[in-house]
């Protein structure tokens, strides 16, 4: 009878400390200001330097990729530069 009573009391106490744990204020950054240091880091020049850097290189990395394939493609190099340069404008915004 004893044993139960003490497995019993020492739930309702890990319970208990569990609880009121619970209900402290953590130190972890809330998601508020997790939207500001993006809009931040968004917003940031050098930021938006290196985003358009690498959008250049994606576009002429595409335009490179549609020469060779007007070169080995043939007749259907119109239809190839086609999709390549709508795929470069979408990888280029």
């Amino acid at each position: 009878m004893r044993n139960p009573v003490l497995l019993v009391g020492g739930a309702v106490f890990l319970a208990y400390v569990l609880g009121s744990r619970a209900n402290r204020p953590t130190s972890a950054p809330r998601a508020e200001t997790l939207r500001h240091q993006a809009e931040r880091l968004w917003n940031d020049p050098k930021a938006r330097k290196e985003r358009a850097k690498h959008r250049a290189a994606r576009r002429k990395e595409a335009e490179k990729l549609a020469t060779k394939l007007k070169k080995s493609a043939g007749s259907t190099a119109k239809k190839a530069e086609k999709t390549i340069k709508k795929t470069a404008d979408r990888l280029g915004r």
